[in-house]
């Protein structure tokens, strides 16, 4: 009974663990007003959607646990970077992504971001942290390669791993909407033969 107590309570404080370190880390937007001050130029509304095909099933509590998260959209991030500025951040989601509608084939996060308008930018997703000073984002075993819970194809084949493309968009005189889809991608050979 104790021993069940204690686990339990170990995956809940994973849990919480989580999702404070993804709400505080990740940075958050310019206020109002001032992104379009720094672009010289109007601002404008993206809103949309990352969609996790349900075969890949969903984010565990913790590492090696195997039991979904009570938050399946808090690992997740979208973040909008200026192409034409050596890929400059202009916009992060500045705290958890709520769950979307069921989607048929997909479990969905949704998103809003202010970005300046009539201005090329480009779109990713990611999951865990995003070190925006590296330019990089943690490459936990647990987000992109370990199995998640459920799901028929829930584990990426060796040389693969979960990923997002990312997307070019312009926005006009209009809010916009965008989708960004998970996929397994595959690895860069010559890296996984350094990191092994």
């Amino acid at each position: 009974m104790k021993n069940k107590i204690s686990i339990s309570f170990i995956k809940i404080l994973s849990g919480l663990i989580l999702a404070a370190a993804t709400a505080l880390i990740v940075p958050a937007q310019y206020p109002p007003g001032v992104k379009a001050k720094l672009a010289g130029g109007a601002e404008q509304t993206l809103t949309g959607v990352i969609r996790i095909p349900k075969e890949f099933g969903i984010v565990p509590i913790g590492p090696g646990l195997h039991e979904a998260s009570p938050l399946p959209c808090g690992p997740f991030w979208v973040g909008v970077l200026d192409p034409d500025h050596m890929d400059k951040f202009i916009a992060v989601t500045d705290g958890l992504l709520k769950p979307g509608r069921d989607d048929g084939n997909f479990y969905t996060c949704k998103f809003s971001l202010t970005v300046p308008a009539n201005k090329r930018l480009y779109a990713i997703a990611g999951m865990g942290v995003y070190t925006v000073f590296l330019k990089k984002q943690s490459a936990y075993p647990m987000y992109i390669t370990d199995a998640w819970v459920g799901g028929t194809n829930n584990k990426p084949r060796r040389g693969y791993e979960r990923g997002f493309a990312g997307r070019f968009l312009t926005l006009g005189t209009k809010a916009g909407y965008l989708h960004l889809d998970m996929y397994y991608a595959q690895v860069d050979p010559n890296r996984m033969a350094v990191e092994e």
